[in-house]
Parts: C-alpha cells; structure tokens; sequence
C-alpha cells in the first residue's frame, strides 16, 4: 500500500523534551519507515513545524534539524506562531489574594497553521495514496480523519502516537495505532553530521550532546 506520513512536529518534541537532551537529534526517516508494514511503500514523510522566533537559539539549533530533515527527504511544511497579549484577571483588584506580585500583562506564543496545514495534507493526499499514518496525539486531527474515512473508504488511516500521547478518542477513530515506547527512541537518531549532496555538511547542534550541560 502506498503510504503517506504526516509528522506533527512540536507534539512530538514535547513529548521527548523532558528525556535526554540527545534524542531531540531525531531520524524520522527512519523511525516512520519502521512503521511500514510488509506491502507498503513509502510515498512520503512530511513534518510540520514552526520557528519559535522569540527564541534565537533554539530557531539557530532547530534550522540545522529541518535542514537534515530536508537531507534524509523529508518535506518541511512550516507553520507559525502568532504573539498574544494576555492580562491577569484580578488585574482590577489591588494584591488580589495568593497573586501578590501577580504581572498585569504578558505575551504568550501560539502555534498557528500547523493543525490546519497537517489536515489539508492528509485530506490531499487521501486521493493518491492507500494508507495515511499521523504521527500525533493531537485529537484536533480527528475531524479530518473522520472526513477522509467517509469521502475515501478504501484508505486506511493510522496513528502513530509519540511518547505517551496516546489517547482513547484518537484509537477510536483511526484503523490501527501504534505507540512509541521510550526503549525505542535511541534507535532512531541522525549521524552526528550528513553530508549534503552538494557536500556541505549537517551537524548536530552541541547542545544536544549527550556531554553538554545546556538545554
């Protein structure tokens, strides 16, 4: 069956950002195709991400991970983050109680497109390929599975869950899933560096060493 997977990028780093700070240095490439049951073939590995602006150094660390996304093959479809103010609610009352020092307001970040863009993808590519497998746990998708199983019916859709985003609700939807177990993880990294076809090469940022101290 030709098989299509649609890696949502940030559920899936937030499932691995309390482990080891090495696993970050991801092969999804490899990790999906373990998923390929005898018959498939892979048509696709796409992943679905969006640059935290706000913070230099991790966009710097991740622009070198979605460039060896980019060199295993993978396509990169980026969303966005929208700032948001957001004012504390007792911002009316004088030292309301427990929020002594409470700030009046702050920016918060969310992600846009991502959700939408993943859904569209799985809806488009519904029409050429056989079996859709979702990497996330995210139950936003579940109308868009749901849709492709009623306007397709001879699709499979699968969910691969990252570690420990499974859900009830998103098993009841798709026709087979399957978890990522923590024991699995380290079997799924880059090399240290790749070699572009051009000849430049990809290095894994220092600070997802396994030797580095930082974040």
């Amino acid at each position: 069956m030709k098989t299509a997977f649609l890696i949502d990028g940030f559920n899936f780093y937030h499932s691995i950002e309390n482990l080891d700070k090495e696993l970050r240095w991801f092969d999804y490439d490899s990790y999906c195709r373990h998923f390929l049951q005898p018959g498939d073939t892979l048509h696709s590995i796409s992943y679905f991400t969006a640059l935290a602006f706000w913070r230099p150094d991790s966009v710097s660390r991740h622009k070198v991970f979605i460039e060896a996304c980019i060199a295993k093959g993978l396509n990169v479809i980026l969303g966005k983050f929208k700032p948001k103010n957001v004012c504390c609610p007792s911002i009316s009352k004088a030292n309301p109680p427990g929020c002594p020092q409470c700030p009046q307001c702050f920016v918060l970040h969310t992600e846009k497109a991502t959700d939408v863009n993943i859904a569209l993808y799985a809806y488009r590519l519904a029409a050429t390929v056989q079996k859709v497998i979702l990497v996330s746990g995210d139950t936003d998708l579940i109308p868009a599975v749901k849709l492709i199983k009623e306007d397709f019916p001879h699709v499979r859709v699968e969910a691969v869950f990252p570690f420990k985003r499974a859900n009830f609700e998103f098993t009841q939807a798709v026709d087979a899933h399957y978890r990522t177990r923590q024991k699995i993880l380290k079997r799924f990294q880059l090399p240290e560096t790749i070699q572009k076809a051009n000849g430049k090469l990809i290095v894994r940022p220092k600070p997802w060493l396994a030797s580095s101290p930082s974040c």
